[in-house]
C-alpha cells in the first residue's frame, strides 16, 4: 500500500494558499517570503502530488492538508548531515521523560549536542504520539514572536477573527508532542506558550532545548554533561576525522587526550575534527593550547555553530550588563573559584549579589558549579572569550593580584593543617599573579607554599623572584639561601654553593648578612664535598680567605664557629674535636645550626675510629632534625643528611636492625619521600647487608630509573647504595649486574672505579672479597687490596673482616695481622665481630665458635650471613 506523501508545514500553507486559488505574489505576501520561494514550494508540491498543473493542486489540497501526519513522522524536524554518535542512554531517558512528563527540557552550554539529542530522542518517540510530532526551530524568534513561530512550525492558518492562540491550541489536540528547539533567547515568551497549550491540552506533551531552565509548572530537566573521552568522545572524533581525512588513523589514546582537552563538547570535538586533515593531530593540539577561539572554527554550517567563538558570542548576547560584567571578572580564574574569590573582584557588588548572578550564570550555561566545597569553573573557551570583553580591565588585574596575595599569605598560615587542596586549586592563579605582582610577599609566600607541596624546582624559582623584590639586601640574601636549599636538593652542593656566593654580593651592605653567606657557603664546600665538589673542589685559599671575611665581618659568630669546625682538619671532610665541639657549643640555639655542627663532630668521631660514638651522634640529630620546620628548604637538608648519616653509622658499627629502623623511617618521611635517592638508598643498602637480596635490587632498581629521568647523577653518596645493589647481585649470582652496579657507583663517583673514592674503595673492596668468598674465585688477588689499610671512616670495619676470613681461608702467612686489625673493629662493628668469630671458628675448626658466629648473625638480622654460617656448622658435625 502506498504511504501518503509528505509534505513540510511551509508547504502544507502554500498548498492551501494554492486551494483558495492565490497568486505566487499573493501567497508570498500573506506567508512573507519571496515568489521565488514560493515557487519553490510550488514545483516540490507538484512533484510530491503528482499534480500536472495548479488546478489539480488546488483540488487535492483539502484532503491532504488537514489530513494528520501518519504515526512516526515529526513535522519540520531538519535532516542532520551526519549520523548521530554516543548519547545512546541520553536519548532513551529523553524518551522516556517525553512519554512520562508534560515538559522535558534538555539543558547543556552551547554545542554540548542538545538538538542532536532532541532529534534522535523525537524519532524514537514519535510513534507514541499518534496525533503528531511537530519540531520547531526557535533561533529565528525574537521576544514576542515565539507563538508566531510555533503557529508557522504547526502550519497553523487562523480562520478570520480567531486568535492565534486558539488557532494552535486547535492544532495541538489529542497525544501530540511539539518539540521547541533553541529556546535560551526567548526563554519568558517560550514558558508563557507552553503553559497556555499544556493548559489547553492536558495530553500534549512538549520537548524543549535550552542552555537556561524554563522554569515552566512540571518541567522535568536533563543536564547535558560531556561526551566520555574513552568512548563516545573518540567514537566522534574518529568519525567526524574520517568525513576529511578518509586515511585518518590514530591512536585511541590520544584521541581521548585531545577529546579531554576539548572537554568533552560535541561542537568542539567535530570542529577539531574537520581541521585534522590540515593540521593533523599533533598541530591541532598545538594549536588548541595556544588559541582554542581561533582552531575550532569552519567557514560552513549553521552560523552559531561554525566556531566556538559563534557559539559563545550566541550565550553572551543573552547576558544582563551585571552577569557580563561578572563573568568578564570570575574569568581572571585560571580554574575553580569560590564566592570569596569572586566577591573579592566585584567589590561593587554584595557577596549575596555575586552568589545570585553566579547562580544565573550556572543557570545559562555559561558556569559550572561543583559540590563540597562550593566552587565554580568557567569552560577555557568561555573564560578565553570572556577575558577579551571590556569588562575585564586593568583594575580588574589590580583586585586578582590583590585576591592571590591575601590567599596565598593565608594558605602559608595554614601549612600545618588542612591546605594541600586548597592550594591545588588556585596554584595557576598565584602563578600567573607572581609574574604581575610586583610586590615581594606574593613570591616568598608561593615559593614556601610550592616547596611544602614537593614543587622543588618551582620553589626556587620563586624564591630567587623574591630576592629581586626584596627590601633589603638582607632579605634577598636570605631568599637566595633557600633557593640554594632547594636546588641542592635537586641536584648537589655545588648549585647550592654557587648561590650563596651571588647571595653574598647582594648582601654586601649587610655584613651580618654575607658573613653567613660566606660561612655557609665554607661548610657546604667541606662537609658535601662528595656531593658536587668531586670534579671541581673549591681550592683551600679561596676557603681560607672566605672564613677569613665571614670572620672579620661578624666575629666568632655561631655560623662562623660550625664553618671553622668543617675547615679544621688538615685534609677535605678532616674535622678536629676541639674545633668541632666549640661549635655544637655555639649553635646550641639554632637547632639546624647545631645540625651541622653535631655532624661536624660525628665525623670526627668516625675520623678518630670511633664509629660507636659517631651512631650515637646521627640518633642525636635524627631526633633534633625532625622536629624542624618541614617547610623551610634549609630544614629538609639537614633532615636528609640526618637521617643518611645515621644509618651510614648504623651500618658502620654493625648495628643492622638500627639501620633497617631508621631506614625505613627516612623512606616514609615527607621531606624526604619525594626525591629519587635520599629516602631510599640507605634502605637498599641496610636490604643487603642483611641479605634481603631481592628486595635491594628491585628498590635499587626503581631508584636508579628515577635518578637517571632527572640527568646523570653525580653524587659519591649515592655510590654507597649502587655497591649495596652490586653486592645483592654478586651474592645472587648475578655477575654481569654486579659490574654494571660497580660502574654506575664510579660514575657518580666521578672516577673510573669505585676503588679510585676515597670514599667508596673500602666498601668496594668489601664487596668484592664477600662475593669472592662466595664464589671461591679469585680470592688471592682480592686479599691485598681488601686487607689494605684504608682511612678510618664508615666501611673499613667491614673490609677488615672479610680481609681476616680470606686469610684464613686462603692460608695466608699474615693471616695474625689480619685477625688483629679486625679484631680493632670488633669492639665498634658487630657485623665484623661476627665475621672474626667465624674466620677464628673457621681456623681452629671449632663447630661451638662456628654456631656462635651464626648466632651473632641472626641477632643483627644478617639473615644469608646467618644462613650460611649455620650451614657451615651442619657441615662441620656431619
Amino acid at each position: 500500500m502506498p504511504t501518503a506523501p509528505t509534505i513540510s508545514p511551509r508547504e502544507r500553507e502554500v498548498l492551501l494558499a494554492v486551494a483558495d486559488h492565490l497568486t505566487n505574489a499573493e501567497i508570498a505576501g500573506r506567508l512573507y517570503v519571496s515568489v521565488r520561494t514560493v515557487e519553490s514550494h510550488v514545483s516540490a508540491l507538484l512533484r510530491k502530488l503528482g499534480a500536472r498543473d495548479r488546478r489539480e493542486l488546488a483540488a487535492r489540497a483539502p484532503g491532504l492538508a488537514t489530513a494528520s501526519e501518519p504515526a512516526g513522522l515529526v513535522v519540520g524536524a531538519p535532516q542532520p548531515p551526519t549520523g548521530f554518535v554516543g548519547r545512546a542512554a541520553e536519548r532513551d531517558a529523553v524518551v522516556r521523560l517525553v512519554g512520562e512528563s508534560r515538559v522535558t527540557t534538555v539543558l547543556g552550554p552551547g554545542g554540548a549536542g542538545k538538538t542532536r539529542l532532541a532529534l534522535a530522542a523525537t524519532e524514537a518517540a514519535a510513534a507514541g504520539f499518534p496525533d503528531g510530532a511537530t519540531f520547531v526551530n526557535l533561533v529565528p524568534a525574537r521576544p514576542g514572536s515565539v507563538l508566531e513561530s510555533v503557529a508557522a512550525g504547526l502550519g497553523v492558518l487562523p480562520r478570520p477573527q480567531q486568535p492565534l492562540p486558539d488557532a494552535v491550541a486547535g492544532q495541538l489536540t489529542g497525544r501530540a508532542l511539539l518539540v521547541l528547539d533553541n529556546c535560551e533567547h526567548v526563554a519568558d515568551d517560550v514558558a508563557a506558550v507552553i503553559t497556555a497549550l499544556t493548559t489547553a491540552n492536558p495530553r500534549l506533551s512538549v520537548l524543549t532545548t535550552s542552555r537556561e531552565r524554563l522554569g515552566v509548572p512540571g518541567e522535568t530537566v536533563l543536564q547535558l554533561g560531556p561526551l566520555p573521552a574513552g568512548g563516545d568522545a573518540v567514537t566522534l572524533f574518529t568519525d567526524r576525522a574520517k568525513a576529511v581525512d578518509p586515511a585518518f588513523d590514530a591512536d585511541p589514546a590520544q584521541v581521548a587526550e585531545l577529546c579531554r582537552e576539548l572537554n568533552g563538547s560535541p561542537l568542539n570535538i567535530e570542529l577539531a575534527a574537520a581541521r585534522v586533515a590540515s593540521l593533523g593531530l599533533e598541530g591541532l593540539r598545538a594549536g588548541l593550547a595556544d588559541d582554542p577561539l581561533r582552531v575550532l572554527a569552519t567557514g560552513r554550517g549553521e552560523p552559531r555553530h561554525r566556531s566556538l567563538r559563534s557559539v559563545i558570542e550566541w550565550s553572551h548576547r543573552l547576558l544582563s550588563a551585571e552577569e557580563r560584567t561578572v563573568l568578564a571578572r570570575v574569568s581572571r580564574f585560571r580554574h575553580g573559584f569560590d564566592l570569596d574569590g569572586a566577591a573579592a573582584l566585584s567589590p561593587d557588588l554584595s557577596v549575596g549579589a555575586v552568589s545570585d548572578v553566579l547562580g544565573r550564570l550556572v543557570d545559562k550555561s555559561l558556569v559550572t558549579v561543583h559540590r563540597e566545597p562550593v566552587s565554580w569553573t568557567l569552560l577555557d573557551g568561555v573564560a578565553r572569550f570572556a577575558r577579551e570583553q571590556p569588562e575585564n580591565s586593568a583594575e580588574v588585574t589590580v583586585r586578582y593580584r590583590h585576591w592571590a596575595a591575601r590567599r596565598a599569605r593565608e594558605l602559608t598560615g595554614r601549612l600545618g593543617g588542612d591546605w594541600r587542596d586548597e592550594f591545588d586549586r588556585v596554584a595557576d592563579d598565584l602563578r600567573a599573579c607572581v609574574a604581575e605582582e610586583p610586590e615581594h610577599a606574593l613570591a616568598a609566600d608561593l615559593a614556601r607554599l610550592a616547596y611544602a607541596r614537593g614543587f622543588l624546582a618551582e620553589a626556587a624559582a620563586h624564591w630567587r623572584t623574591a630576592a629581586d623584590r626584596a627590601a633589603t639586601p638582607a632579605a634577598a640574601a636570605a631568599e637566595l639561601a633557600r633557593a640554594g636549599s632547594c636546588v641542592h636538593l635537586l641536584s648537589h652542593a655545588r648549585d647550592h654553593y654557587d648561590l650563596l656566593l651571588v647571595a653574598a654580593d647582594r648582601a654586601a651592605d649587610d655584613p651580618a648578612a654575607r658573613s653567613v653567606c660566606l660561612a655557609t657557603a665554607v661548610v657546604l664546600a667541606e662537609r658535601f664535598r662528595g656531593a658536587g665538589f668531586v670534579t671541581d673542589p673549591v681550592p683551600a685559599a679561596e676557603l681560607d680567605r672566605m672564613l677569613a671575611e665571614a670572620t672579620r665581618l661578624a666575629g666568632d659568630s655561631a655560623h662562623v664557629a660550625v664553618a671553622r669546625a668543617w675547615h679544621s682538619g688538615p685534609g677535605p671532610q678532616t674535622v678536629t674535636a676541639e674545633a668541632a665541639g666549640h661549635a655544637v657549643a655555639a649553635a646550641a640555639g639554632d637547632p639546624l645550626l647545631l645540625s651541622a655542627a653535631l655532624d661536624a663532630r660525628c665525623t670526627a668521631e668516625a675520623l678518630a675510629g670511633r664509629p660507636d660514638l659517631a651512631h650515637r651522634t646521627t640518633q642525636e640529630r635524627v631526633e633534633l632534625v625532625t622536629k624542624a620546620d618541614r617547610t623551610d628548604p634549609h630544614a629538609a637538608l639537614e633532615v636528609l643528611d640526618a637521617f643518611r648519616s645515621a644509618v651510614t653509622y648504623a651500618v658502620a658499627t654493625g648495628a643492622l636492625s638500627d639501620a633497617l629502623s631508621v631506614s625505613r623511617r627516612a623512606a616514609g618521611d615527607p621531606a624526604l619521600a619525594g626525591h629519587p635517592y635520599w629516602g631510599s638508598s640507605g634502605l637498599v643498602t641496610t636490604l643487603a647487608l642483611t641479605g634481603w637480596f631481592a628486595d635491594a635490587l628491585a628498590l635499587a632498581g626503581e631508584m636508579w630509573r628515577v635518578t637517571a629521568e632527572n640527568g646523570p647523577p653525580r653524587n659519591a653518596t649515592l655510590g654507597v647504595p649502587l655497591l649495596a645493589a652490586a653486592l645483592a647481585a654478586g651474592l645472587s649470582g648475578d655477575e654481569p649486574a654486579m659490574s654494571r652496579w660497580r660502574a654506575r657507583a664510579a660514575g657518580v663517583a666521578g672516577v673510573a672505579t669505585p676503588a679510585a673514592s676515597a670514599n667508596l674503595a673500602p666498601l668496594d673492596a668489601f664487596v668484592r672479597a664477600r662475593v669472592a668468598l662466595h664464589t671461591g674465585a679469585g680470592l688471592a688477588e682480592l686479599l691485598p687490596e681488601v686487607g689494605a689499610g684504608f682511612a678510618a671512616g664508615r666501611f673499613d670495619g667491614y673490609a677488615a673482616g672479610l680481609a681476616a676470613e680470606l686469610a684464613v681461608v686462603l692460608g695466608s702467612a699474615d693471616v695474625d695481622h689480619h685477625l688483629r686489625r679486625a679484631g680493632q673493629h670488633a669492639p665498634h662493628n658487630r657485623w665484623t665481630a661476627a665475621v672474626l668469630t667465624r674466620a677464628r671458628a673457621r681456623r681452629e675448626g671449632d663447630s661451638g665458635l662456628l654456631q656462635e658466629a651464626a648466632d651473632r648473625f641472626a641477632e643483627l638480622g644478617a639473615v644469608f650471613e646467618a644462613e650460611v654460617t649455620a650451614t657451615a656448622v651442619q657441615a662441620a658435625g656431619s
